[in-house]
């Protein structure tokens, strides 16, 4: 899940990825990836987040959904279940590809 309340105000603040993970501690990368949702950002981020942005928590805050979570949310949807057994298949199949990502990179 993208935060977009976060890029939002960040990009309205006018700092980069760079600047606001410098701020706040961390790499461009790693902010980048709790940006986009890849990660999930911690309690104790959102408040550093919030302080470097000038707003409170609240103003940004999006709490993360896990992929459990998210399945029980699409199942609860009318969707075909042809439609929820492709999105099992590909979090599987993305599962085994990060993984042999991994190994290659260490």
């Amino acid at each position: 899940m993208i935060k977009i309340k976060l890029q939002k105000m960040r990009l309205q603040k006018q700092l980069s990825q760079e600047e606001i993970a410098d701020l706040i501690g961390m790499t461009q990368s790693t902010y980048s990836r709790k940006e986009k949702g890849i990660t999930n950002i911690t309690m104790s981020e959102w408040i550093k987040i919030a302080k470097v942005l000038g707003v409170e928590k609240d103003e940004i805050y999006q709490a993360g959904i896990s992929k459990k979570g998210m399945f029980k949310v699409l199942e609860n949807l009318d969707i075909h279940p042809d439609f929820l057994d492709k999105i099992k298949f590909l979090q599987k199949e993305n599962f085994e590809l990060q993984e042999k990502l991994r190994k290659l990179q260490k």
